[in-house]
């Protein structure tokens, strides 16, 4: 059964001034640092799978040609320009479109996705929903480079010691002192969320994609009042699928204290060009992981996916109901 890959692992050296090239090339050349990158890159846990290396169009062409495609590893180039894919290797047009092959036509075959550069794709990484590991050689000196890594959140970060196949202390070659580094940010840990729902006595909740009974005033007041963020500053995110979307008016709709996260595997334009719409995603784990992102940037208060309670028997035109909440423990 394939396996939606999780983590991004990032394979980078930088200087001091983070600088990772110049003119296409790196600014030094440290043997240790490049057995470690093969090593790493290389290496499987099972024997019947490959790692994926993605890199931008130049980092491709800043390899020798002898040396390309990196053996034992399937290569995914991203690039707009290049209209033939070279032998053994697939062609993405976009980072997307590069994690989406992996985790469907190549995932059976793939056991760790790695991004070697470089700039844009290594941010493009960064700022994806995705946990982010970061294999960085950090070379001790400023070299005179033209192309960096990009700023990454340390405090969203945490410094992982002693990682297994990763050397410590301070390196030396050439005169030249480093150390390997490994980071991680996760940020698919399990995410609370609340559940709302409005159904009749058979459990009903819908009926061609619209609620079967009249509107009542008090479960969208009710509703409203549950999802509303209660911090200043903060969000409300609420998952919804397409079709419960479609059929979303008002407030509810337009709230300005709500991040509306759309799941669907349709009409994918036409939502993310919806002005209230902050997010589309094909399913509840990878909107999961976007709130739970925003909830450790603090951005994000509550994660509603659309009871909380009253066990009074309400009434509203004509129709009588109950507000409760239910709870799932271990």
């Amino acid at each position: 059964m394939s396996q939606t890959k999780s983590t991004l692992n990032l394979v980078v050296a930088a200087c001091k001034s983070r600088g990772i090239g110049k003119n296409g090339q790196l600014p030094w050349r440290i043997r240790k640092d490049m057995d470690f990158f093969k090593k790493i890159t290389m290496e499987t846990k099972d024997p019947d799978k490959k790692n994926v290396v993605i890199m931008g169009r130049k980092t491709w062409f800043s390899i020798p040609e002898k040396f390309r495609p990196l053996p034992k590893r399937i290569n995914i180039v991203l690039s707009r320009e290049m209209k033939e894919a070279p032998p053994g290797v697939y062609i993405a047009r976009s980072f997307d479109e590069a994690i989406t092959m992996v985790n469907k036509d190549l995932s059976d075959k793939v056991e760790s996705i790695y991004i070697i550069g470089g700039s844009s794709i290594y941010k493009a990484a960064m700022d994806s929903d995705y946990n982010i590991r970061i294999f960085l050689t950090k070379i001790l000196a400023d070299y005179d480079c033209d192309t960096f890594l990009p700023q990454f959140d340390e405090n969203l970060y945490k410094i992982i010691e002693n990682y297994e196949g990763v050397p410590t202390g301070t390196q030396t070659e050439k005169d030249i002192d480093f150390i390997f580094e490994v980071y991680e940010k996760k940020v698919n840990q399990m995410c609370e969320f609340d559940i709302m729902a409005a159904m009749c006595s058979n459990r009903g909740i819908g009926m061609n994609n619209k609620l079967p009974w009249p509107c009542i005033a008090k479960d969208y007041e009710y509703y409203t009042q549950k999802c509303s963020p209660t911090i200043k500053g903060k969000y409300t995110v609420v998952i919804k699928g397409r079709m419960t979307w479609e059929s979303t008016k008002g407030l509810e709709r337009t709230h300005p204290g709500y991040l509306n996260v759309i799941i669907s595997h349709s009409k994918r334009d036409q939502l993310e060009s919806d002005e209230y719409v902050n997010k589309v995603t094909d399913n509840l784990d990878t909107a999961l992981i976007y709130a739970n992102t925003l909830k450790q940037e603090g951005k994000c208060e509550r994660v509603w996916v659309e009871a909380g309670v009253d066990p009074d028997i309400q009434e509203d035109n004509g129709l009588q109901f109950q507000f409760k909440v239910f709870t799932r423990t271990e």
